[in-house]
């Protein structure tokens, strides 16, 4: 949440021209200089006592911070906020799962009987809260979260270039409107994209041969047909060979095998899964 906010230069912000730039983005009804002024005082008070916590030794001041004062003073009185907001929305497990952090679920949700007149089940009195209770998560999100991720990345759309590696990008398919058997009703699609190429979609096929397999070349496994050959899964063998150093020892070669993953790859190509191959799939 604070990854790109230097917290200390908030101190040196204008609240009024925070309250500016605030309202700039949004209604949200806490915008005042009053608030951000108040906000400022609560921050100066945590370094000033030297329990910043976690973030106690973080890189203040240093030049990869692209915000200016305003708006770190900004996300960060949105961040204490934010704590309290999660607060409230953790309601929501107490009141269908009895607790949180750890709820009791099932696999496949949890049935609650709900009888509008009584005390122990989940009765209107429950139910106007969990209304309350989304609709404020919805507000906080439409009017805090949302603009300002907007705004904070506007200062960074360099790390866009940063973190992606092959270029390559697979998507398996996910969140289906009518059953996994109909992939057209997938809200997330399956997928190829190669070389950054995100006009050109190419199929996948996760049952064909040809496409998905897994390598050892790099493994303390082995194949029957030998370490560099390609399986799919359905054929995949898992013979146990280590070959790596015994202990202690400092580090892995990996030029030879250094660990127990398996590489898959979409016709001998690695590819990148996860969040972004789904963002940019959607795209």
């Amino acid at each position: 949440a604070l990854d790109f906010v230097d917290m200390v230069s908030a101190l040196n912000a204008d609240p009024k021209a925070t309250s500016e730039l605030a309202q700039s983005l949004s209604n949200y009804p806490k915008s005042s200089p009053g608030y951000f002024s108040d906000m400022q005082k609560k921050l100066k008070g945590f370094v000033e006592s030297g329990q910043l916590g976690i973030f106690a030794k973080a890189y203040w001041g240093h030049p990869a911070y692209k915000l200016p004062a305003e708006a770190n003073l900004m996300a960060v009185s949105h961040y204490l906020e934010a704590l309290s907001w999660q607060r409230d929305v953790a309601r929501l497990h107490t009141i269908f799962g009895g607790k949180n952090p750890h709820p009791n679920f099932l696999v496949g949700g949890v049935a609650c009987a709900i009888d509008l007149n009584s005390d122990s089940a989940i009765n209107s009195k429950r139910l106007s809260q969990v209304q309350e209770i989304i609709t404020n998560m919805r507000t906080f999100v439409d009017q805090v979260y949302v603009p300002d991720t907007l705004a904070i990345a506007g200062f960074y759309k360099d790390w866009a270039l940063r973190g992606e590696g092959t270029g390559n990008f697979m998507t398996y398919g996910d969140f289906p409107e009518k059953g996994m058997d109909d992939p057209s009703s997938f809200l997330v699609p399956a997928g190829i994209i190669l070389n950054r190429d995100i006009n050109t979609i190419h199929e996948l096929d996760m049952h064909a041969a040809d496409e998905i397999k897994e390598y050892v070349s790099h493994s303390w496994y082995d194949y029957s047909a030998g370490k560099n050959t390609g399986l799919h899964p359905y054929q995949g063998e898992t013979s146990l060979n280590y070959t790596g150093p015994q202990p202690p020892y400092s580090q892995l070669d990996v030029g030879k095998s250094y660990s127990w993953l398996k590489s898959p790859r979409w016709k001998d190509k690695p590819m990148e899964v996860g969040p972004l191959a789904r963002v940019l799939m959607l795209y």
